[in-house]
């Protein structure tokens, strides 16, 4: 299923990181994302990459895509569970939740908004369809991209909706906001993602 330019077409990505700015803050359109969500970006706290603890550091302070970090950690294939999707404002959102193929363990909560029409089109149905992880997807097509991440955050469980249960009952959670982006600068993706303790294999 081929995406045209004309349904997705903001493809810039975020020229700022989030501890460059006085008052840290979710760009406008992340936010409407995380509303939809459930999620307000008011209860997030923005941490200095060297503040974040283990193991959350090891899995978040690094400039790889999360799947295949997830995937190296815990010694198994991520699959896709997805939560929530479709189509906003021209691009492609969903909620997820990656899992272990093997132990079905919960391994990272993802919000992510995907660019599509910046992908090559023989790419577009298996991102659309929800069956395997977008970084899956890339690293197996061979695709040429950067992982950057803007910022690291901690948010405390209390205020997180009851659908993401799946992380766990620890008290604080950690996470990143990424961007997946051609050489070129455009942008792939924009990620918001949330792993558990039960990370620490």
């Amino acid at each position: 299923m081929a995406i045209s330019s004309d349904s997705f077409p903001r493809s810039d990505c975020n020229q700022f990181s989030v501890d460059q700015l006085q008052q840290p803050a979710f760009p406008e359109f992340l936010r409407e994302s995380l509303s939809r969500a459930g999620l307000l970006g008011d209860w997030f706290s923005w941490q200095e990459p060297d503040a974040v603890p283990e193991p959350f550091r090891g899995l978040l302070v690094h400039e790889v895509d999360m799947t295949s970090t997830l995937e190296r950690h815990h010694g198994e294939q991520m699959i896709l569970e997805v939560l929530a999707d479709g189509q906003a404002d021209g691009y492609y959102f969903r909620e997820v939740i990656l899992r272990g193929a093997a132990t079905g363990r919960a391994a990272e909560f993802g919000l992510i908004e995907i660019e599509v029409s910046q992908f090559p089109g023989d790419l577009h149905e298996a991102i659309l369809s929800g069956r395997k992880p977008l970084g899956g997807i890339m690293n197996e097509s061979g695709m040429t991209y950067e992982s950057r991440p803007l910022g690291y955050f901690s948010v405390a469980r209390g205020k997180l909706p009851t659908k993401l249960s799946a992380l766990g009952n620890d008290e604080m959670f950690y996470g990143r906001y990424n961007q997946l982006m051609r050489p070129d600068g455009s942008c792939l993706a924009r990620i918001l993602e949330i792993i558990p303790r039960s990370s620490d294999s």
